[in-house]
């Protein structure tokens, strides 16, 4: 199966800034992908120069298959960009928006009231775009982004401004979008979106890509075990040895605790362990990672663009 998208060494300099910084990934029909970074860290360049506005300024960019090109209207086609802040004509209403569109873009009108129910824009399609909430607005690009059907959706916070029930409809919509095949990158500030729909993450800081992988192996990988024992000495030396289980990985010491990577359901294998060698645990504290800490982590920020601690 050829990948919905592939990149290697994409690279995109403004000045001597580089935006997006030599970045590898590949997305497949039926991935459901979160890009997670801080502001300013590559996420819009990037959805911007996998839907041909915005030429690299080296590397390559292959889309099912074949090699990107602006001239290649056919395969451009096959792209649904939502982006960030989308323009619409004012004064005309959502629907003849889409209209508008869906003859620019060259195809069938008709798709237009399904697109506008699946949103759950219906009730609000004849109003005049100027009137839209932020909520309505982003509606109305997503639908936008699914006219023609696209195989490759690239959106830019889809839930942005959109009350819960609304979220609920844009995660439900975007699920079945994958189950059917398509290949969906959803670029968001909102972890829980991420969380919750994404099996796969890729993070991005300052141009780089720092964390490409399944969610849940992301977070095991980065999980610890906080330890005090009776022989803290012992117990690290014991640790650190050729003889210590498969499962801990590396060893640190921090405001006098030892701390391990290791996943928190191994906190009873690590204490009848540590017992076989006389060793005891006082304290014993697993912690399970969240996506907000492993953002922290390797980005060196928090969600809300402040120094992650």
């Amino acid at each position: 199966m050829d990948a919905a998208v592939e990149v290697e060494k994409l690279t995109k300099r403004y000045g001597d800034k580089r935006a997006v910084d030599a970045a590898n990934f590949a997305l497949y029909p039926g991935q459901l992908v979160g890009l997670l970074g801080p502001n300013g860290a590559g996420k819009t360049t990037t959805l911007g120069m996998l839907s041909g506005l915005i030429q690299p300024s080296s590397g390559t960019i292959r889309l099912f298959g074949q090699p990107l090109e602006r001239r290649n209207g056919d395969l451009l086609r096959r792209v649904g960009l939502m982006p960030e802040v989308a323009a619409f004509y004012p004064y005309l209403s959502g629907r003849d928006n889409l209209r508008v569109m869906a003859a620019t873009y060259g195809v069938d009108a008709r798709q237009i009231d399904g697109l506008i129910e699946q949103v759950g824009l219906t009730e609000n399609a004849h109003r005049p775009f100027k009137t839209y909430s932020q909520g309505m607005r982003q509606l109305l690009s997503l639908a936008n982004a699914l006219l023609g059907d696209p195989d490759l959706l690239l959106l830019d916070e889809p839930t942005n401004g959109l009350d819960p029930h609304g979220q609920q409809r844009v995660h439900n919509l975007l699920r079945e979008l994958a189950a059917r095949g398509k290949a969906i990158l959803l670029s968001s500030h909102l972890l829980r979106d991420v969380e919750e729909i994404c099996e796969r993450v890729i993070i991005i800081n300052r141009g780089r890509i720092v964390a490409d992988g399944r969610l849940d192996d992301l977070l095991r990988a980065s999980a610890r075990i906080l330890l005090r024992t009776t022989d803290d000495e012992r117990a690290l030396t014991l640790l650190s040895g050729a003889d210590r289980p498969g499962w801990i990985g590396n060893i640190a010491v921090e405001d006098g605790r030892l701390v391990l990577q290791a996943a928190p359901e191994q906190a009873g294998e690590l204490s009848a362990f540590l017992a076989r060698h006389d060793i005891y645990p006082v304290e014993l504290m697993p912690q399970r990672e969240s996506l907000r800490s492993l953002f922290a982590e390797v980005t060196g920020e928090t969600t809300d663009g402040r120094p992650g601690a």
